[in-house]
């Protein structure tokens, strides 16, 4: 079975400039002998998502955050966001949606999130089951990569002792061929590992769609509601150099296309997250799709956390600096607990009470389960 074989994904998920990086002087490249570990990257997919084939997509991508002269040249060329033709229907067009970043809040190669109530997901009759129930929640202020996490960078963590290489080898892999291409062939543990070791983590799944949607905007993509043509790395047979194309909300590279970036959430069913599982969730669409509804921010997508392909790569996140967690703090370091005042439940006699949707007078919970704070109602 091929590391490259294709993934499957939600049909059933609604609608989805070119500058070239300057060349960054890094680290020597190392002449690699990688084993191939073969079977590894076939996404596991829930049965209720239909099957629909993706090519393989590959890349990684964020800032060289270990080496400066990989991220310097790309934050100075982030393009101004261009005004509707005149005459035209309006059109959301997004460059930097974030306000001020307050001095210090982040890290110079991460882009400052200003936090805030959000509707997570697809209403009804849009969208695919696994972004549903659409619920309300509310997102602290945080710090995300403005560039997926590259190869280099990646490449500098393995020299340091702090990462381990890739797992695969195969030529759409990136590692110790392509420095300023994203991080591509890492499975879930090797994304975690290098966050931590940079004192970040991986964002989480609300993290990631409030950052793409540009927050309250509710952005089909981060760039606005056009189409991805020109705007984004895909329908391609490999990844891009990361920022390669102009920046979305929050000032972001790449957050649709390049390639699918892992979370730090198990999947499980909206609206609360589960505490363990099977699956990780990764999001935002690759460098070889072909349609445009995966480039669309609310899409989900999940693996086990040992798979691997040159589709996937990452970003890192952290808390900003002073900044509170809406609901205290959660279980993990530099985490906030989840939570949700509210949900759209898909029965109109159903009210959403706080934990789950249920009628008028019925309990929080079912009679088996028991609720837990920020996970909702679990079994007892």
């Amino acid at each position: 079975m091929s590391p490259e074989r294709p993934l499957i994904i939600d049909p059933r998920a609604r609608r989805p400039r070119r500058e070239r990086l300057a060349s960054a002087s890094v680290a020597p490249r190392l002449a690699l002998l990688v084993v191939d570990l073969g079977c590894r990257e076939r996404a596991d997919v829930a049965p209720e998502l239909a099957a629909a084939s993706v090519a393989t997509v590959g890349a990684e991508a964020s800032a060289a955050r270990v080496l400066d002269s990989v991220v310097a040249p790309q934050r100075a060329r982030a393009p101004a966001a261009a005004s509707a033709d005149a005459g035209a229907p309006p059109v959301v067009r997004v460059s930097e949606l974030a306000p001020a970043t307050p001095p210090d809040a982040c890290p110079p190669i991460m882009s400052f999130i200003s936090g805030g109530e959000f509707w997570v997901g697809s209403p009804r009759g849009r969208g695919g089951r696994a972004e549903r129930p659409k619920f309300l929640t509310r997102v602290a202020d945080y710090c995300l990569d403005t560039y997926e996490v590259t190869s280099s960078s990646y490449q500098a963590c393995v020299q340091s002792g702090a990462c381990s290489e890739p797992r695969g080898a195969q030529s759409r892999c990136n590692y110790g061929r392509r420095e300023d291409h994203p991080i591509n062939c890492v499975d879930w543990a090797q994304a975690d590992t290098y966050c931590k070791a940079q004192g970040s983590r991986l964002p989480t799944e609300l993290e990631w769609e409030y950052a793409a949607r540009g927050g309250e905007r509710y952005l089909s993509h981060s760039w606005g509601d056009e189409p991805p043509a020109e705007r984004a790395c895909w329908k391609r047979n490999m990844s891009c150099p990361v920022g390669s194309f102009g920046a979305g909300a929050f000032g972001l590279h790449d957050i649709s296309g390049n390639v699918w970036e892992w979370t730090h959430d198990w999947f499980g069913d909206y609206p609360w997250p589960e505490p363990s599982g099977t699956s990780k969730v990764f999001r935002g669409g690759g460098f070889n799709g072909r349609v445009e509804s995966w480039l669309v921010a609310t899409l989900r997508n999940r693996s086990a956390p040992e798979r691997w392909g040159s589709y996937l790569g990452f970003r890192c996140a952290r808390l900003a600096k002073d900044a509170v967690c809406p609901f205290g703090a959660g279980s993990e370091p530099g985490v906030c607990r989840h939570g949700v005042l509210d949900a759209e439940c898909s029965d109109d006699s159903e009210r959403f009470n706080g934990q789950r949707c249920a009628t008028p007078g019925s309990p929080p919970c079912e009679p088996s389960r028991a609720a837990v704070e920020g996970h909702g109602c679990l079994p007892r």
